[in-house]
C-alpha cells in the first residue's frame, strides 16, 4: 500500500540504565555540578506538560501531588554528590507514575563494535529481526499436562492441560506480539517476496516484509488453535505472562483468535503538532481515494470529516506547565471521542478497504490478514503482573467485547505508546534521551488501560511461588 501507514507502537518501555557521562554528555570527565541536573529536571518538567498523554492520569485519576515530588526530586538533585546519585532521583521521580512507556536513557560512552565473526547479517538481522522471546507458565510441571509437537509449535508452544474434571485444554503459548522476535518466520517470508539478503529494503519494502512476516505469523496461530482441537480441547488457554508487549500485530491475533466480532474502544491523543502531522497524513490518504471515487464515499467523507476536525483540535496546543507549582491542570492536552483504537471506525469486516489508500487509517486492522468464526473455542487468558503493553491490549479488547475470561494478577501498567517514533526529548546537560507516551488507550468503560488489566479471576499467585506451584493454582481456578 503507497499511502500513509498509521502503526501505534505498542511495545512496553523499561527503564534503561546506562553507564553516563561527565558534563555536557560529551564523555569528557569534569566536576559534578548539581545546577546542570536541576536545569535538566526543568526542562524534563517543561517537556512531559507539552506531550506526556498520561499527565493527566495522573493529576485526576492518580491524585499525584505533583509539586511534592518535584519538590522532593529538586531536594535530592541539590544535595547529589555525583551523577548516580542525581540519575537515581529523576528515575525515582519517573517511577512514580507508574507508567511503563515513560522511560529514560542514560548516555552510553562510545566503545568500539565487537566482530561478529565472518558471517554477514542477512536481511531480516539487519532489520532487527531476533529472537528475544521469554518462557511463560511452566506447564510441564504439571503431570496432566502433554505437549503436543507440531510444525506450528516452535513460534507458539503449548500442548494440552487435563483439569481434574476431566476438561482439556489447549495451551498456546504468545511471549511477543512483535513480528520482529521470530527473525525465521521473517526469513521465509522474504524467500515469499523474492527477496534476497543483500538486498537494500526501504521503508516501503520494509512494510511489507512486516505484513508478511505477520501474516504468516497469524496463520500459524490459527492452525495451532485447529490442531490443540483436532487432539481434543474443548477450550484454548492463551499463555501473556512476562509478554512486554510488540505490535499492531496484537490486533490481528485478538480477531484470528475470537468467536465474536471485536470493537475498538476510544484513544485520545496530544493536542500537539506531532498529532496534527499524524492526522494530516491520514486525511491526505482519504482525501485521495474522495478524489479517485474509490471505494463507499458516504465513508470516506465521513472521515474527512472526522479527521478535519480531529486536526483543529490537535492545533489547539495546551501546556499545563503550572502544574507542577500547582497540582492543577489549566487545560486538557488530550483530544477525546474522535478516533477509535482502531482508527475512524470501531469495526469492520476482514478484508475490507482492500483497494483504498486510506485502509489503515479507516480500520488499522485492515494491514493484516485475519479471519472470524464464530465456531471457535472458549478462551482464556492468562496475565501478570509482567504482561504489558499490547499484551495487555490484547487482554483488555477481549475482555471488553466479553471474548474471553482474562485469569492470573494485575498487569503492569503501560498502555499506549509511541505513534511514528513518538515525541523525541533529549536533556540538554545529561544528553539523556526520555521516551514518552503521545497517547491514550481507553477501555469500554472510560478508564485508562495504563491502571493495568484486572482479572475476571484473581489467582493468588506469591511472588516467590515455584513453577510448579503457579500452574497448581491456576489448574485449581480453572477446575472450579
Amino acid at each position: 500500500m503507497k499511502g500513509p501507514i498509521r502503526i501505534v507502537v505498542l511495545v512496553v518501555c523499561v527503564s534503561v540504565v546506562l553507564t553516563a557521562v561527565g558534563g555536557k554528555g560529551k564523555g569528557q570527565t569534569t566536576a559534578f555540578d548539581p545546577t546542570l541536573w536541576l536545569e535538566d529536571f526543568r526542562q524534563l518538567q517543561l517537556e512531559m506538560a507539552a506531550h506526556y498523554a498520561d499527565l493527566e492520569f495522573a493529576v485526576q485519576d492518580r491524585r499525584m501531588d505533583l509539586p511534592r515530588l518535584r519538590k522532593e526530586t529538586e531536594a535530592k538533585l541539590r544535595n547529589a554528590q555525583d551523577e548516580r546519585t542525581a540519575q537515581r532521583a529523576i528515575e525515582k521521580f519517573l517511577a512514580s507514575f507508574g507508567d511503563g512507556h515513560l522511560e529514560i536513557r542514560w548516555v552510553q560512552p562510545h566503545t568500539s563494535a565487537k566482530p561478529e565473526g565472518d558471517t554477514a547479517p542477512n536481511l531480516c538481522q539487519r532489520l532487527g529481526y531476533n529472537s528475544s522471546l521469554k518462557p511463560g507458565l511452566d506447564f510441564s510441571t504439571y503431570s496432566e499436562f502433554a505437549p503436543l509437537d507440531t510444525e506450528d509449535a516452535k513460534s507458539f508452544p503449548g500442548g494440552l492441560l487435563r483439569l481434574p474434571n476431566g476438561k482439556v485444554i489447549g495451551t498456546i503459548r504468545i511471549g511477543l506480539f512483535t513480528e520482529h522476535a521470530f527473525p525465521e518466520v521473517c526469513e521465509a517470508a522474504a524467500k515469499t517476496l523474492h527477496l534476497a539478503d543483500d538486498s537494500k529494503c526501504d521503508q516501503d519494502c520494509e512494510n511489507k516484509l512486516e505484513v508478511e512476516t505477520a501474516n504468516a505469523l497469524t496463520a500459524s496461530l490459527s492452525k495451532r488453535a485447529d490442531a490443540l482441537r483436532t487432539a481434543g480441547a474443548t477450550a484454548l488457554l492463551i499463555d501473556i505472562t512476562h509478554n512486554g508487549g510488540g505490535s499492531a500485530w496484537v490486533d490481528a491475533v485478538a480477531r484470528e483468535l475470537s468467536s465474536v466480532p471485536l470493537r475498538a474502544s476510544w484513544m485520545a491523543f496530544l493536542k500537539h503538532p506531532h498529532w496534527t502531522k499524524n492526522l494530516q497524513q491520514e486525511l491526505n490518504a482519504v482525501q485521495t481515494d474522495i478524489k479517485n471515487r474509490a471505494g463507499d464515499q458516504n465513508i470516506l467523507h465521513a472521515a474527512a470529516k472526522t479527521l478535519d476536525a480531529a486536526i483543529q483540535e490537535t492545533e489547539q496546543i495546551c501546556q499545563p506547565v503550572d502544574v507542577w507549582d500547582t497540582g492543577k491542570l489549566s487545560c486538557s492536552m488530550l483530544v477525546r471521542n474522535r478516533l477509535y483504537v482502531s482508527g475512524v471506525l470501531d469495526y469492520a469486516k476482514p478484508g475490507s478497504f482492500e483497494s483504498l489508500e486510506s485502509k489503515t487509517t479507516l480500520f488499522h486492522p485492515a494491514r493484516y490478514a485475519y479471519s472470524e468464526d464464530k465456531h471457535r473455542l472458549p478462551l482464556y487468558v492468562v496475565v501478570d503482573r509482567d504482561t504489558w503493553s499490547s499484551a495487555e491490549y490484547l487482554a483488555a479488547l477481549l475482555q471488553d467485547n466479553h471474548a474471553a475470561t482474562v485469569l492470573g494478577e494485575a498487569t503492569g501498567g503501560a498502555g499506549c505508546g509511541y505513534t511514528n517514533g513518538g515525541i523525541p526529548t533529549k536533556l540538554k546537560n545529561s544528553g539523556a534521551e526520555v521516551k514518552m507516551p503521545d497517547c491514550v488507550r481507553l477501555r469500554a468503560d472510560g478508564s485508562n488501560e495504563v491502571n493495568g488489566i484486572m482479572p475476571d479471576v484473581l489467582v493468588p499467585w506469591p511472588r516467590e511461588a515455584s513453577d510448579y506451584q503457579r500452574v497448581g493454582k491456576l489448574v485449581a481456578v480453572l477446575g472450579k
